[in-house]
């Protein structure tokens, strides 16, 4: 469990030191989940916590998690590893470690629970910084592979460090050495917005789905990534409060194309709900109000931030499920089915959700159980 990385103190949480940069840093990190999860890794990511991003596996109790710093520069054409370890005096006395002083931070102050730490920029890196992480990708020791390099480095972290005690120092430099990544993030400054809708379009591979719905689904994540990365907390914390506050998972793409699925061949569907609503003595107007909500539910399941909705008409689905089972022998009993089965759902749905502002109407629940009993 990541025991001390919940209960740290939190740096000062001052956000982003402009907007454009703030806005670069939530799309890439929408544009690494996307990426994360066409590897078919499952993770959390946690904004602004003790870095720019965290990430640690989807699992309940992780033993560690991996730190990220977003930056930005339009100064120079690469890092080299003098602007990577400048470090800026304080007004109030003292300084402010440099890039990579921060990323070393992380493995001093949470050891073992910190496993890796990446810095990202719109930019590449220099020859010697690319020199040092063709080492490490390669699994080999900085150490033996660049000596020249590995002392250069350790120079320098050093005089940020030089309260550390030798021993100490080595040894959390080995290991943030050997385990700090840094590279181009693949977004550009001037483009990086339509890079990610394209990329986010590109995981969906749905014909059926219209760009505005598209746009709308990337742009409700890309909400979601702002509001956890603006929200204040403070530690100690529990890992369940964090998840939620701070928190953004994997699970969000797969519901999503979870949910798009049941839009392909949509008209279809209405089509033949239609043909079955009026071979059952169903009048067209009636017929168009309950299309209109079904299809207004639909896109209510494509905003991943109403998840109150999204659980309360799964729990609804549930429930038609559960009455047609029990009434398994006259299920081909159609106007029994329609009348009290139907009056059954909304009864027992009345007691299991009073939320007035839900939207779930008796029109809608009706729809729902008319379309599913077709399906």
């Amino acid at each position: 469990m990541v025991k001390s990385i919940v209960e740290a103190e939190l740096r000062e949480q001052a956000g982003s030191n402009s907007y454009n940069r703030f806005e670069y840093q939530v799309h890439w990190i929408v544009y690494h989940m996307i990426q994360e999860f066409e590897k078919k890794s499952d993770f959390y990511i946690f904004c602004e916590f003790h870095d720019d991003m965290a990430k640690t596996k989807l699992i309940d109790m992780p033993e560690c998690a991996e730190f990220f710093q977003i930056k930005t520069t339009e100064r120079f054409k690469e890092w080299t590893i003098k602007n990577l370890f400048r470090t800026y005096k304080k007004p109030s006395g003292g300084f402010k470690n440099s890039f990579l002083g921060f990323l070393f931070h992380n493995f001093l102050k949470f050891e073992g629970e910190c496993s890796k730490c990446h810095f990202v920029s719109n930019i590449g890196m220099d020859q010697n910084v690319r020199s040092w992480q063709a080492a490490i990708e390669d699994g080999k020791e900085l150490k033996k592979e660049n000596p020249k390099l590995y002392e250069e480095l350790k120079s320098f972290m050093k005089k940020e460090y030089e309260y550390l005690g030798e021993k100490e120092f080595n040894l959390i430099f080995e290991k943030f050495v050997q385990n700090t990544f840094l590279y181009d993030g693949e977004l550009h400054l001037h483009n990086y917005e339509k890079v990610v809708a394209g990329t986010f379009l590109k995981m969906l591979e749905n014909d059926d789905i219209s760009t505005a719905s598209t746009n709308k689904i990337l742009r409700d994540i890309i909400e979601d990534v702002r509001k956890k990365s603006k929200k204040k907390i403070q530690t100690p914390i529990s890992y369940e409060s964090l998840k939620q506050h701070k928190g953004v998972s994997s699970e969000v793409f797969s519901k999503i194309k979870d949910q798009v699925k049941t839009i392909e061949s949509s008209e279809k569907k209405y089509l033949e709900l239609t043909d079955f609503l009026i071979d059952n003595g169903f009048k067209q107007i009636r017929i168009k109000i309950l299309l209109r909500e079904l299809k207004a539910h639909k896109r209510k399941l494509l905003d991943i931030s109403n998840s109150f909705y999204i659980n309360s008409t799964t729990r609804l689905m549930d429930l038609i499920d559960e009455s047609l089972l029990k009434h398994y022998r006259n299920i081909e009993n159609i106007p029994f089915v329609m009348n009290t089965v139907l009056n059954e759902v909304l009864e027992v749905f009345k007691t299991v959700t009073n939320d007035e502002d839900l939207g779930i109407n008796q029109v809608l629940v009706e729809a729902i159980f008319y379309e599913r009993i077709n399906e």
